[in-house]
């Protein structure tokens, strides 16, 4: 399950507990909004245990019970995006901005469905919206980050990030997107000290793959290349060997003076996969350096 889906999972009890009541003095929920909320509590359930097809039958019907539900409508949209139909997905998110056109978080979530189905100018569009409806809410300064780094604006990303790590400091998603902001904009040491924020939300030897993948990126960039060997070397320890992170290890190890070490790497790397080209560039670099002398060993 996406990690967008989850979040909508997760805030589902209160979000449900609010609406199955109405404000104020309106009377008690009509019956066809009742079941629709009934109905999408299965449909919700369903999606939580895995069963999509269950869950998008029950949240059609839903959404045919009680048209202007915006809660059906939404939930529906995320058993159609689980599904693989964008298209009607974001259909039906559309119709739950039309019904709800102050909620913030939906249309941040209609965005994110935008973006990644490709239609980046209504994207940027419900990004915006969503600002201007609750510039509080950090998810809609990070979806117009995402929105401005797939359009090629990678400073006005940045600005966005900062936009919402200052309202969600610890976010790990808005924290490995700022450092990877950094790193296409060559400045790593604030890639660096980005990625050594967001390892530090996790607890010693639990560091991700990717973070400890990408301080090797920056400390090769900034010429700590014995700093790059260590970090390349935890993201193989709980993680499967790639010839990709072998092939960036050797050429850290190679740059650290240890040819022995880059070679046997890149051997280890060929293992894996035998035409890797990079891992077989840096072994014919190091066999030839060391057949004309020009490597020392440590």
């Amino acid at each position: 399950m996406g990690k967008h889906n989850l979040g909508w999972l997760l805030a589902l009890p209160a979000l449900l507990a609010l609406g199955c009541r109405l404000s104020g003095n309106e009377g008690p929920v009509p019956e066809s909004l009742a079941t629709s909320r009934q109905l999408t509590q299965r449909g919700v359930a369903a999606l939580e245990q895995g069963h999509p097809a269950q869950a998008k039958q029950a949240l059609a019907e839903a959404v045919r019970t009680s048209p202007i539900d915006p809660d059906a409508r939404r939930h529906y949209a995320e058993a159609l995006w689980q599904s693989g139909n964008q298209g009607q997905a974001i259909v039906q998110m559309n119709e739950a901005v039309r019904l709800t056109p102050d909620d913030a978080l939906v249309r941040v979530r209609l965005a994110e469905m935008q973006l990644v189905a490709g239609d980046v100018d209504a994207a940027r569009r419900n990004a915006a919206e969503a600002i201007d409806r609750n510039p509080k809410l950090p998810a809609a300064w990070a979806a117009r980050a995402r929105v401005m780094r797939a359009l090629g604006q990678p400073r006005r990303a940045l600005a966005d990030c900062h936009r919402a790590l200052a309202l969600a400091p610890d976010d790990r998603d808005l924290l490995m997107m700022t450092a990877e902001l950094y790193r296409h904009l060559n400045q790593p040491q604030r890639a660096l000290g980005t990625l050594h924020t967001l390892a530090d939300t996790y607890l010693p030897g639990e560091e991700p793959h990717d973070v400890l993948v990408l301080q090797g990126f920056a400390y090769v960039a900034l010429g700590r290349y014995d700093d790059a060997v260590r970090a390349y070397q935890a993201a193989l320890v709980h993680h499967p060997a790639s010839a990709e992170v072998l092939a960036h290890l050797a050429e850290a190890e190679l740059k650290a003076g240890r040819p022995a070490g880059a070679a046997a790497t890149a051997r280890q790397a060929l293992a894996l996969e035998p035409a890797h080209p990079e891992s077989l560039a840096l072994l014919r670099q190091v066999e030839t350096a060391a057949a004309e002398g020009d490597l020392y060993r440590r």
